[in-house]
């Protein structure tokens, strides 16, 4: 990382750390969930997967809703394109994932496989409930 890139990002901290949540939930129970031993399985690891994708996409819809609700009409319009661009990326990223499996042979690409789909929903997620936090600031 250049150094300017370092002071860009410096820069964009958040200055109320306080405000930044300390743990992500989802990914806390995502991590649990993997540690049993009775989910050592690649059904159990996959399960786990699926649990958390459910979850992160979840909150990816309620972050989504409220930040339609309270932005204005031209930001608004520009979340929802984005939103809808996400969306065919995921699709595409799911379809091209799951090309790339399909020539890996072996039971542990499986939980490999949905680890990466719930990464990519996990990001948008946390990228949403970040703006939500963003407009929760006042000014």
């Amino acid at each position: 990382m250049t150094r300017a890139w370092l002071l860009l990002a410096l820069l964009a901290w958040p200055a109320d750390l306080a405000a930044m949540p300390s743990a992500d939930p989802t990914g806390t129970g995502l991590a649990r969930c993997l540690e049993r031993e009775a989910n050592a399985s690649t059904a159990g690891q996959t399960e786990c997967q699926a649990t958390a994708l459910r979850d992160y996409d979840r909150r990816m819809n309620l972050a989504y809703a409220a930040l339609l609700r309270r932005l204005p009409a031209p930001a608004a319009q520009s979340l929802r394109q984005s939103q809808r661009a996400w969306i065919t990326f995921r699709d595409a990223e799911d379809r091209a994932r799951t090309a790339i499996y399909a020539t890996r042979s072996g039971t542990m690409y499986v939980p490999m496989e949905a680890a990466a789909g719930t990464i990519l929903t996990r990001d948008r997620a946390l990228l949403l409930e970040g703006y939500a936090r963003v407009l929760s600031i006042e000014r």
